[in-house]
C-alpha cells in the first residue's frame, strides 16, 4: 500500500476524466489498491451515496466498479478486511455488493447449446455478418466471443439488443457482456431490460437501479421475480426522490 495518502477528491478527479467504463474500472481498481481497507470501504460508500443522489459522475463510477476485478487485483484477504470494515460502518448496500450475490434465477445451459454443433469460429463469423437471419440465431449463443462480436456488429439495432437483454432464461455472462458494451450499455431501454430480467447478475441490477426513472423504480420494487436486494435498492431510491 502507498505511504502517501490520496484523498477521495483526488481519486474522483482522476476517474471523472476517463471516457470509457473499462478504463475507469481498471483505474479505480489501481487507486483502491493504494488504500487501506477502511479507506476503500469509505470511498466505495461515497461512490454509492453519490449515485443514490443521482450525481452523474458518481453513477458512472458505480457502474465501473467491478468487485471481481478488484478482488483479483487486491486479493481475498484484503477484500475480506474491506467487507468487515463496511459491516462495522453500517454500509449496508456496499456489504451486499461485496458479497457478490447470485442472480434471482440462474440459467443452467447443460444440454441446451445446439449452437455448439457449429464451430465457434464459424459462429463468430456469422455474428459479424449483415444477414438478419444469422444475427437472430446468435441471440441464443452463450459463447462470449460470439456475443462480443455480435454486440459490435453495426447491423445490430436497439430492438435486437432489447431482445437479447430480455431473454429468459439467460446466461449471466451474456448479460454482463451487454452491460459492458460501450455502445449499448448507455441506452436507457437496454438498462431497463437488464435490470428487470431476473437472470441478470444481482450486482449489475443494483448498479442500474441508481439510473432509473421513478416509474421504473416502482416497477422494480413491485417485481417479485427480482432479487430482494435489487428491490430494496429501488425502494431506497424512491424514498430519496
Amino acid at each position: 500500500m502507498s505511504s502517501e495518502p490520496t484523498s477521495p477528491q483526488q481519486i474522483f478527479s482522476a476517474l471523472f476524466t476517463v471516457p470509457e467504463r473499462s478504463m475507469r474500472t481498471h483505474l479505480l481498481v489501481e487507486k483502491l489498491c493504494e488504500l487501506e481497507p477502511d479507506e476503500v470501504a469509505e470511498l466505495l460508500q461515497a461512490i454509492i451515496a453519490g449515485a443514490a443522489e443521482r450525481k452523474g459522475n458518481h453513477c458512472l463510477l458505480f457502474e465501473a466498479l467491478d468487485v471481481s476485478v478488484l478482488t483479483r487485483k487486491a486479493g481475498n484477504s484484503f477484500m475480506s478486511d474491506v467487507y468487515v470494515s463496511a459491516q462495522h460502518s453500517g454500509f449496508e448496500e456496499l456489504v451486499r455488493l461485496l458479497s457478490r450475490p447470485d442472480s434471482s434465477r440462474v440459467f443452467n445451459n447443460v444440454g441446451e447449446s445446439s449452437a455448439d454443433e457449429i464451430p465457434s469460429g464459424v459462429r463468430v463469423a456469422m455474428a459479424k455478418s449483415g444477414n438478419r437471419d444469422q444475427l437472430t440465431r446468435m441471440f441464443s449463443d452463450t459463447n462470449l466471443q460470439v456475443i462480443r462480436t455480435l454486440l459490435k456488429n453495426p447491423a445490430l439495432i436497439e430492438s435486437d439488443v432489447l431482445k437479447l437483454s430480455s431473454k429468459r432464461p439467460a446466461a449471466a455472462d451474456v448479460q454482463r457482456e451487454v452491460f459492458h458494451s460501450r455502445k449499448w450499455s448507455v441506452r436507457y431501454a437496454v438498462k431497463k431490460a437488464l435490470v428487470l430480467n431476473p437472470y441478470t447478475p444481482t450486482d449489475i441490477g443494483m448498479k442500474i437501479v441508481h439510473t432509473l426513472m421513478v416509474q421504473d423504480l416502482r416497477h422494480v420494487v413491485q417485481s417479485r421475480d427480482l432479487h430482494v436486494w435489487i428491490r430494496e435498492a429501488a425502494r431506497q431510491r424512491l424514498e430519496g426522490c
